[in-house]
């Protein structure tokens, strides 16, 4: 009896060792990175999703820094998502370039951001001293955090920048503070939506 028992509990062990693995493998080979480095600046938000498009980028990290409406996007589509001036991360989400947003508040605007109106916070961000889930959209992590809590990312990562916020040099600067690298920095000289 006990024999059993324990070739069964070994099999539902290897199996859910080997369930992580695949998942883990599965999740690291879908995303793509751009072969070199490309800092560009667009006029318009959808213009930025061209640049990935072009780069062939897939399953990434988003660092926004914009602002939070246009961060949102939520449009409702009348037949297939098409992209808009509004919908830029949204979409990213929906063709599968964006796994994981951090819209970053600067430090001293955080509080006013907090109590926005419609900014409801689902929970805070382990770890994070100022970092606080948003909502998921369409099942992706969107948090935002302000420069001093955002951790530092392994992978190098997108960069979006509405020029009426910050500079894209701030934002480099920023970045290699916290040493954290991109393949892709775009700034948006017009700012998108507001």
């Amino acid at each position: 009896m006990y024999a059993n028992r324990t070739a069964w509990t070994a099999a539902v062990l290897l199996l859910f060792i080997l369930t992580v693995a695949s998942v883990t493998v599965h999740g690291r080979n879908n995303r793509s990175f751009a072969p070199g480095r490309t800092t560009t600046t667009v006029d318009s938000p959808e213009k930025a999703y061209a640049v990935w498009q072009g780069q062939k980028v897939k399953g990434r990290i988003l660092l926004l820094f914009d602002a939070y409406p246009h961060a949102g996007g939520l449009v409702s589509y009348n037949g297939p998502p098409r992209l808009s001036p509004s919908n830029l991360v949204e979409f990213g989400v929906l063709k599968n370039v964006i796994r994981k947003i951090y819209l970053i508040v600067p430090d001293l605007q955080w509080d006013s951001f907090l109590n926005q109106k419609g900014i409801i916070p689902l929970r805070e961000v382990p770890g994070m001293g100022k970092g606080v889930y948003l909502y998921n959209l369409n099942g992706i992590p969107f948090m935002a955090v302000t420069p001093s809590s955002l951790p530092r990312l392994k992978e190098k990562v997108l960069v979006y920048v509405n020029n009426r916020l910050l500079t894209g040099e701030e934002a480099e600067q920023l970045l290699r503070g916290k040493g954290i690298t991109s393949d892709i920095f775009i700034t948006c000289q017009q700012g998108g939506h507001p």
